[in-house]
């Protein structure tokens, strides 16, 4: 069985935007969806909305959103309560712990991945169909 993959995430009408030429090192907490093409350092939190690091972004961070879509890069802890999109050329290195998770054939993680967010804990695949290691607890 071969579902197609959602397309990325088109940009939300209230969204807050950190551009390619800022670097914020600290705290964020963010009321609205955000989207960051710079540099972040510290923690996100944007716990009822969605986060998409663009395909220049970098972010080394905790992060607990509702929707993660990783086009670039990040380093770190991820909560979401909903899933996390690892788009093609995308790179994820850390610990996912959320209620589903796709990836990209050409998407690339490292780390550990807990699906219990999820009602009985099922199992995830990638673009080829291949299953990714889940954790439920």
């Amino acid at each position: 069985m071969s579902a197609a993959l959602p397309q990325a995430m088109e940009p939300s009408a209230r969204e807050a935007v950190i551009g390619k030429g800022v670097v914020v090192k600290g705290q964020i907490q963010s009321r609205e969806d955000l989207t960051i093409q710079g540099e972040v350092e510290g923690s996100i939190e944007i716990t009822g909305h969605r986060l998409t690091i663009d395909g220049q972004g970098n972010v080394r961070a905790g992060v607990k959103a509702r929707t993660v879509e990783v086009q670039g890069s990040i380093e770190g802890q991820v909560e979401a309560m909903d899933k996390v999109y690892i788009r093609k050329g995308a790179k994820f290195v850390g610990d996912i712990r959320s209620g589903g998770i796709i990836i990209e054939d050409g998407g690339y993680i490292k780390g550990k991945v807990d699906l219990s967010h999820r009602a009985g804990g099922k199992l995830a695949v990638n673009g080829s169909g291949a299953p990714l290691e889940a954790v439920a607890s």
